[in-house]
């Protein structure tokens, strides 16, 4: 290497930096708008979704270490020009990281030739500063390289005791589902055009300056311009509060709200199964209101039930992983309940249900210690459904003379499916194979290719979980009319999300957004109020459970709320509307973040981060099988949608920050046993 005085090296580390960076952000922008051209693209910090160049990968994680806020574009629409918005970012980015690591590299290139080679005269320094940026872009480019590779590397999710196959699908899998391979190809193709610009800046005497002006002039643009979704909504509110109601349907009535886990609406009698495994949730749809096209928010539990009790989707109320609480700003349900005066109680058997996820808030007393306790913390693997009745008619007992709201997950019909006897032949009493429901997820003998008649009999004991439960909801019942409240007692039975049996080639849940999984009951039964329309057809959601059941009691709904107020379509007659609804997975380490929109009989599921959507007409392809091309309009308003909720949770995250939570080992060790974490 030629000797290169300080100024050519800063002149020349500069030059490969800028020249480098603008190359990269122009590349990336291309790359991006071609390759997501017909698909809403996520903004590049949502969650884990990868950034595509080197540069703006060590500016966020500068940014993040001294505390700054990375602006952002929001959702981007469909359409090759709509990508372009990102450019902007990218450029100040790519300037300010370009100037700073060049000059650095550009100085250790100076001390290095100063060691390696003869004293020279600094004479033509133009000519070798602009050999040396050439060199430099190089360098700079093996970085980058390097940087993704350690990237690539964090990011890849290995299982306890992985076989080396594993290994390589789930490494195979984050090269090109994180972004690694477009990444890769952004530096490799970006050399030649960026070695033959820093030449030419690093001739220029005045790059030195320039350089620095452009960098400090990128960075004031990136720091203080205003960050948008900071301030798109005052408080973080999706909408106003709504008062209370002047005349309620049901004013003064207590409230039990039931939540049976991985209950799919299509195995209960009153949703056309032919199999009687719910005459006790039947006989309440029969005399409340049953909603025919109801929803979950989302594919697993945590996030599932935090919906149910704060009205809002995922992006609403922040709950998105399991790392994370329910920060302050997010009314719930209890919270409405206990400040009208009611005793507050809840009784709740599974670990992302426990209190620790922002849950107890709003509640005097929640129970998410008796079933752990007995059952040593396997409640998947034990009947639970009577201590659960046991333990709520216990604290019902006391609170008769007064309002309560009452919130109870039954966890029985969760996997693994064991309910004893009789429920266990009750719906296969002729089966004479060796597979019990046990171990259910992790059982390789449970796949796509099992023996049709074991895949009945694990329906069939999934059938007998819920008859089960159901049977323990008549107990509840018959508790409430001992104490004398039946009367005056609102029951509303839902689920968080339903189980697959290999509709889509998969089992279990937490994995996909289709309908064997997000299809969910839906029934609100009012004693004494007979309902106008007993069957909504129109799209509902478990975020419309909140705002419906605190106005049935004459309740006000708090700001934030996102639900649907079902009461007047259900009883007083209010016209039915063409209702969007949302749902939403977003699996962090797996690389799985979805959404599904869907209208009457028209659904999607849009695949962030991924190039993969997929559109189904579910009123005449229920089993979504028939995939159809995208459709611009749905595009249109999905984009819409994650508009209007990203600067909620935006806002969160970068103004206020979220509430994070350690998964301590033994509940590390319940998840995993669930197949929750691998």
């Amino acid at each position: 290497m030629n000797r290169v005085s300080t100024s050519s090296g800063l002149a020349a580390g500069a030059a490969a930096g800028l020249a480098l960076g603008v190359v990269q952000a122009l590349l990336e922008t291309l790359a991006i708008a071609f390759l997501h051209a017909d698909y809403v693209l996520a903004p590049r910090v949502f969650f884990n979704v990868r950034m595509y160049d080197a540069f703006s990968k060590l500016y966020t994680t500068a940014a993040d270490t001294v505390g700054i806020t990375v602006s952002t574009q929001g959702f981007l629409g469909v359409g090759f020009g709509a990508k372009f918005t990102m450019l902007p970012e990218l450029l100040a980015m790519n300037a300010v990281v370009g100037v700073v690591v060049g000059a650095l590299l550009g100085l250790l290139a100076v001390a290095v030739s100063a060691l390696v080679s003869s004293a020279r005269s600094s004479a033509g320094s133009s000519e070798d500063a602009a050999g040396t940026a050439r060199s430099l872009v190089l360098a700079l480019a093996v970085g980058a390289l390097v940087l993704h590779a350690l990237d690539w590397f964090a990011g890849v999710q290995f299982p306890v005791d992985p076989s080396f196959k594993e290994i390589l699908r789930n490494m195979v899998r984050n090269f090109i589902f994180d972004g690694t391979v477009v990444a890769v190809c952004v530096v490799v193709v970006a050399v030649i055009p960026a070695r033959m610009l820093a030449a030419r800046l690093a001739a220029a005497r005045q790059l030195p300056a320039l350089a620095c002006v452009l960098a400090l002039a990128a960075g004031l643009w990136l720091g203080l311009r205003p960050a948008p979704y900071l301030a798109a909504l005052p408080g973080g509110t999706i909408t106003g509060a709504v008062p209370a109601p002047e005349s309620a349907i049901a004013e003064g009535y207590n409230v039990v709200l039931v939540s049976i886990d991985s209950l799919r609406s299509d195995h209960l009698g009153s949703y056309g199964y032919d199999k009687n495994t719910s005459p006790t949730i039947d006989a309440l749809a029969r005399d409340g209101v049953l909603c025919e096209h109801n929803s979950s928010t989302t594919a697993w539990t945590l996030p599932g039930h935090m919906s149910i009790l704060t009205g809002r989707s995922l992006l609403g109320h922040g709950v998105v992983a399991d790392d994370r609480m329910l920060s302050d700003d997010v009314a719930t349900l209890a919270e409405s309940f206990s400040a009208a005066g009611y005793a507050t109680g809840a009784v709740v058997s599974a670990p992302y249900v426990e209190a620790r996820y922002g849950f107890g808030r709003g509640f005097d007393d929640y129970d998410d210690k008796t079933i752990a306790f007995a059952t040593h913390g396997e409640s998947y693997k034990r009947v639970t459904a009577p201590l659960l009745q046991d333990t709520a008619a216990k604290w019902l007992s006391g609170k008769a003379d007064r309002n309560f709201f009452l919130f109870l997950h039954y966890w029985d019909v969760h996997y693994d499916y064991a309910p004893g006897p009789p429920y266990d032949s009750m719906f296969d009493p002729g089966y004479e194979g060796d597979m019990d429901g046990r171990n259910f997820y992790f059982d390789p003998r449970v796949n796509p290719d099992m023996d049709e008649a074991d895949l009945d009999h694990v329906l069939a004991l999934y059938d007998g979980e819920i008859r089960l439960v159901d049977d323990h909801l008549a107990k509840l019942r018959g508790t409430l009319n001992e104490l004398g409240v039946a009367d005056r007692t609102i029951i509303v039975v839902t689920s968080d999300h339903g189980d697959e049996f290999f509709e889509h080639g998969r089992k279990g849940h937490h994995r996909t957004l289709y309908d064997e999984i997000l299809r969910v009951p839906l029934v609100i039964y009012v004693p004494g109020v007979k309902a106008v329309t007993p069957v909504l057809q129109m799209e509902t959601s478990t975020i419309d459970i909140m705002p419906t059941l605190l106005s049935l009691v004459g309740l006000p709904i708090p700001a934030g709320v996102e639900g649907a107020d079902l009461s007047g379509v259900g009883w007083s007659g209010d016209e039915q509307w063409d209702r969007l609804t949302l749902s939403e997975l977003y699996r962090l380490n797996s690389l799985n973040c979805q959404v599904s929109l869907r209208r009457q009989g028209d659904k999607s599921i849009h695949h962030l981060n991924r190039r993969r959507h997929e559109r189904y007409r579910t009123d005449i392809d229920p089993y979504e099988l028939d995939r159809l091309p995208v459709e611009a309009g749905m595009m249109s308003e999905l984009r819409s949608a994650m508009q209007r909720l990203w600067p909620v949770y935006w806002q969160r995250v970068a103004g206020e920050g979220v509430n994070e939570l350690t998964v301590d080992d033994e509940t590390e060790q319940r998840l995993r046993a669930l197949g929750y974490m691998e």
